[in-house]
This record gives C-alpha cells, sequence and structure tokens, in this order.
C-alpha cells in the first residue's frame, strides 16, 4: 500500500502549504477606520478589501493515526456437541455498537491499516485515534444543530443567514485565519441562533456574526484579531462594548461548548483512508466550504458533510471510476462508518450547490477557491461535466 501512503502524505503537505502562514512578525497593519457608519441592514457584506491583517500562524494539521486493528481469539466450548466453534477475528463488537457503525460489515477478510507506518510519530496518536473518533463521533451528536431551527419566526429568514455566512467568509479570507476558525465561527453562529432567535433582531445579525468569529478565533488562533479590527471591518456599525456584550452572551448561550467537531478534521482522516491526490482534497474542501452557507445543510453532522464532499470529490475527478459503488471503498465505509445509501441524500444537495456556485449571487467561497493558491479548484473543467448535474438531479 506504498502509493496510497504517498498519497496521504502528499494531502498533508498540501494542508501544511496552504495553512501555514507567513511570518511577519505577529504586526497588524490595519488603516484607521474611516469616518461615519453604514446601516448594517442595507448591504450586510461591509468593506473587507482594505483589511490587511497579517498573522503568524503555524500549520495546524490534525491528522490523526488509527491504531493496528485488534485481533483475539476467543474459543468456547460447546459442552452440548462437544466441539469449539472456530476461531475468527474479534473487532470489538461492543465498541462498534457503541460507536454506531450502521451497515459496516465487520466481517471484511482485510482491512488496510492506513497508520501502520506511523506508528513511531507520538503526533499522530495512532495508539488512541480509535478512541478519538469514537468520542468525536459522539460530541457532533451532542452539541448538534436543528433542523429548520429558523423555521415558525418571520424576523431571521434563510436568506440573511446566506448572506452573513457569506460575509463572514470574506472576512476570514482577509483576516487569513486558519480554516478551522470558518468552521468554528459558522458552528458557534447556528448553535447560538437555534436557542436565542428571540434575543436577536435584523440589526444585531450581524453583530452575532461578529462575536462568533472573535470566539472562534480566540479558540482556534495563536494571534487572534482584536476587536478594534472587527469594529472597523463593519465600519463602526458596532462599538467594542457592543462587541464584548455579544462575546459574553454568545458564551453562555452556547454553556461554553466550543469543542465542537468539525468537518475538516473528519475529511482528512478520510482523505488518508482513500489515499486521494492533493487535488481530490481541494476539491472536497471546496465543496464543504460551498456547504456552509446552505441552510438546508446546518443540520448535518460534520462526519456527514466530509465523507459526502470527498465521495462527490473522487467521482468528478477519477475517470477511472464509473459508479459511485467504486467509488465507496470497503476500506472508506470502515474509516467513515458511512455507507453509500447513508450519503446519496447528501451528496444530492452538495452537488445542487456545487453546479450553481459559478452563477450563485453570492460568491465569496468560489472567489477564493479560483486563487492559484488552491489550484483555481471552482475553475476546473471537471465541474462542467454533466455528470454533476446528473448527480444533482439524483441520477448516481
Amino acid at each position: 500500500m506504498a502509493t496510497s501512503r504517498a498519497r496521504a502524505l502528499t494531502v498533508s503537505n498540501l494542508d501544511n502549504m496552504m495553512e501555514n502562514k507567513q511570518q511577519i512578525g505577529g504586526k497588524q497593519l490595519i488603516k484607521p477606520a474611516p469616518s461615519g457608519t453604514r446601516g448594517v441592514l442595507g448591504d450586510i457584506r461591509n468593506k473587507t478589501r482594505n483589511v490587511r491583517i497579517a498573522i503568524d500562524q503555524p500549520s495546524k494539521d490534525l491528522k490523526m493515526g488509527k491504531p493496528k486493528l485488534r485481533k483475539a481469539q476467543d474459543e468456547n466450548k460447546v459442552e452440548e456437541k462437544g466441539k469449539k466453534e472456530e476461531t475468527k477475528m474479534d473487532l470489538g463488537k461492543d465498541e462498534v455498537e457503541e460507536m454506531d457503525i450502521s451497515g459496516v460489515n465487520i466481517g471484511y477478510p482485510e482491512i488496510e491499516d492506513i497508520d501502520k507506518d506511523d506508528i513511531g510519530d507520538p503526533q499522530l496518536a495512532v495508539d488512541y485515534v480509535q478512541d478519538i473518533y469514537k468520542y468525536l463521533r459522539f460530541l457532533e451528536k451532542e452539541q448538534s444543530i436543528k433542523q429548520e431551527y429558523l423555521a415558525g419566526q418571520t424576523v431571521i429568514l434563510p436568506k440573511m443567514r446566506r448572506v452573513l455566512v457569506d460575509w463572514i467568509v470574506g472576512v476570514h479570507l482577509q483576516f487569513r485565519l486558519l480554516p478551522e476558525t470558518l468552521y468554528t465561527t459558522v458552528a458557534i453562529l447556528d448553535r447560538f441562533l437555534q436557542n436565542h432567535l428571540k434575543s436577536i433582531d435584523r440589526t444585531t445579525l450581524q453583530l452575532v456574526g461578529v462575536g462568533a468569529m472573535l470566539v472562534a478565533s480566540k479558540y482556534e488562533e495563536i494571534f487572534a484579531p482584536e476587536i478594534k479590527d472587527f469594529v472597523y471591518i463593519t465600519d463602526k456599525a458596532y462599538t467594542e462594548r457592543d462587541i464584548i456584550r455579544m462575546e459574553l452572551k454568545i458564551l453562555e448561550g452556547i454553556e461554553f461548548n466550543l469543542g465542537r467537531p468539525l468537518p475538516i478534521h473528519f475529511l482528512r482522516r478520510a482523505s488518508k483512508a482513500g489515499g486521494v491526490e492533493p487535488i481530490t482534497h481541494t476539491l472536497a474542501k471546496y465543496i464543504m466550504e460551498l456547504s456552509l452557507c446552505d441552510y438546508s445543510l446546518a443540520h448535518e453532522l460534520p462526519s456527514m458533510i466530509a465523507a459526502s464532499a470527498l465521495a462527490l470529490s473522487i467521482r468528478l475527478l477519477d475517470a477511472g471510476v464509473g459508479s459511485m459503488e467504486e467509488v465507496w471503498t470497503p476500506v472508506l465505509v470502515y474509516y467513515t462508518t458511512y455507507t453509500l445509501p447513508e450519503l446519496l441524500p447528501t451528496i444530492q444537495k452538495l452537488a445542487t450547490i456545487l453546479a450553481a456556485a459559478p452563477s450563485a449571487r453570492l460568491s465569496a467561497v468560489y472567489q477564493k477557491y479560483s486563487n492559484r493558491k488552491l489550484m483555481k479548484i471552482s475553475k476546473i473543467p471537471s465541474l462542467d461535466q454533466p455528470m454533476l448535474k446528473e448527480m444533482a438531479a439524483g441520477q448516481f
């Protein structure tokens, strides 16, 4: 499996290359705020082009290893029949049931151990990765987001959330923050809104987004933007005191639970299991970021989004694959815990969003991934093929 290992390393190197920050001494280079304010509701996408913050950030690749499959032989004597049962592989039935691996055939004769070459690397936590991902899947359900949480009221509409998230993507890009910060920001935003809609109106919606990004930056970044930077990015629509109050309100609203698992965590693991090329990994990241703006996908589990994005990416880029069944191999089923039938509804939604991205009115993610540093992945010819529209229509 040397090829798979080499591909996985290439994916890791790509993440490091794209996520590392150039060291400029941590000094902020930001222009003074212009005089006057702009109405928040008039144009929620306030100025981002003139904000330039250079932050020294280390790479934050959360790729983790997986321990070897444990084998145990259990020979049970059957006194009535006077013979022994055959020795068989025991993958830890109780643990598998607790992880809710529905549809996974634990009778696979051989599942490639994708971490066998990483046992000597303490940073990859090979000995603990099975328990780590078991806990992450538990945690993503504990800190879940309700489906259609904006229903039943007419103050905050789904299109307002979409505009706000698009603006957050632009601010995140201008501040040069880590990918984890973007996903954490949107997760905090949704988790807070679903329980505190009555206390939020249209004049404070953007303030919630700013507060969520401030909290996420402090949690994920080494050098987080200062509050005055957020005052400037909103054209002084809010004061520092307003942002601090909202920050405290958000933390209390989510009960200081900030460790929700992110799609990027699961994608790195799935890409390693699939042994995919860097371009496939990057396309999956592009698809996942497009999903952030879509309200209908806000409730989906991060692990589901990651697995579906990777499956769609492989199908679009691998010309040698004839069907989705060939894409989603037993190895990917085992390491992601999702079978293909479980992924197909989400894959269809992601394909619809991906096909509509070039002509969408809100295009922050599309423009971001048209950059050369991200392989201009949003403009590759593979996204123009009829196959994408067929999958968006449910034809797999």
